[in-house]
């Protein structure tokens, strides 16, 4: 594995299968106020479809990248991008607010599965000397998948979020086909046992750098899916943008955030440290994140943060994803630190946007505490990260 040429188009099919399952959460987005309304929950229950999607990453992070290796993590990605499809489609047609929330906790566990096995293989079909573009290139697929998600805002105005959802559903399926024809069998096979999942535990417990890592991911995903996932709210609500006109601003954000992504690559490679590209751009995406909430007089300045924090804050993933593998001191437990940040990530995703409907209720530019708080919790965590090597 890794070994050779690096196999490009798998790779390219691998990303398009994390693009295919982040549309799934960038949904949400330009639907909050259209479901609020057909249910009657509101935007406040409309946000908790966030939070329920990533609630079992935030609980199993970890246990699920340990349990993919060992059952063979081109299967397990297979299932899961089948039945992120099947559950999508039963978001879709769900009757009322109970068997929707249901449907998004089962679209939640198979994306997980698709974020903790797609990685690995990513990482497995490239060279060693391609290895970190390949994982630069992977961790563009969150904002890309954001984006298009946002991008369906028209389609929400035009024909309801029921048939923007069961559109957005088809994608899983159409990367699964994709993938089982490009990915050969034998690729990711499985890993035998090794034991319990404590010793990896204690051993990243033990070795601190890893889980600040972590955590440092948590808190910048709080701040960007506060921004991917309330922008459209924010411009309807506060300045009555039209919601297709809002849908594409909040694109434009995760596509800005993508080009973030590239950069801190770029920069890395021209001798920058990941660590301190992570507290410079956090700090800053920290702050203008909370002018994007706290300027109700002005929509271009409004505009105008949200996309500098988003494309400035594209530098912080890229470098965490960097420094994660850096960080252990055995190679082994390298899967297992990027599983526990897989689950920060979504326990990030989790939190940011209950806190954010919660102030936002009150009124909106009380949404920029919780994300100043977020940046103030990255900048004390990554500061540690300067001693990686």
């Amino acid at each position: 594995m890794g070994e050779g040429a690096t196999r490009w188009p798998e790779i390219g099919a691998l990303v398009a299968a994390g693009v295919a399952g982040a549309v799934q959460f960038g949904k949400v987005a330009p639907s909050l106020l259209a479901i609020g309304g057909d249910l009657g929950i509101g935007l406040s229950g409309a946000a908790g479809l966030i939070s329920v999607f990533a609630l079992v990453a935030a609980a199993a992070g970890l246990p699920a990248g340990l349990l993919a290796a060992r059952a063979g993590v081109r299967q397990v990605l297979l299932a899961g991008l089948w039945a992120l499809g099947a559950a999508g489609l039963a978001a879709a047609a769900a009757p009322g607010i109970g068997a929707l929330y249901a449907a998004r906790a089962a679209e939640g566990a198979a994306f997980l599965a698709i974020i903790v096995s797609a990685p690995t293989l990513v990482a497995a079909r490239a060279a060693p000397g391609d290895r970190a573009l390949a994982m630069t290139l992977w961790s563009a697929f969150m904002p890309t998948g954001v984006a298009l998600g946002l991008l369906a805002a028209p389609l929400v105005e035009g024909f309801g979020w029921r048939a923007a959802w069961g559109l957005s559903a088809l994608l899983p399926w159409g990367a699964a086909l994709l993938l089982a024809a490009r990915l050969p069998q034998g690729a990711g096979r499985p890993v035998p046992a090794r034991g319990g999942m404590a010793g990896p535990l204690a051993a990243l417990g033990r070795a601190r750098l890893p889980v600040f890592v972590a955590l440092a991911f948590a808190c910048y995903s709080a701040i960007y899916f506060g921004i991917a996932s309330f922008l459209p709210a924010r411009l309807v609500a506060g300045f009555g943008l039209p919601l297709s006109l809002a849908g594409v601003a909040g694109a434009a954000a995760a596509v800005v955030n993508i080009a973030g992504n590239l950069a801190a690559g770029w920069l890395m490679r021209a001798g920058r440290h990941p660590a301190r590209l992570a507290l410079a751009a956090g700090t800053a995406m920290a702050v203008l994140s909370a002018g994007a909430f706290a300027l109700p007089f002005s929509l271009p300045l409004t505009l105008a943060a949200a996309l500098l924090a988003s494309g400035i804050g594209g530098v912080v993933p890229a470098s965490l994803f960097a420094l994660a593998p850096r960080s252990v001191p055995d190679a082994s437990l390298t899967g297992p630190a990027l599983g526990l940040l897989v689950q920060c990530n979504n326990i990030g995703s989790v939190l940011a946007p209950l806190a954010i409907a919660a102030a936002a209720r009150a009124d909106w530019s009380l949404a920029a505490l919780p994300l100043l708080a977020a940046g103030a919790a990255l900048v004390l965590l990554a500061r540690p990260l300067r001693r990686i090597d």
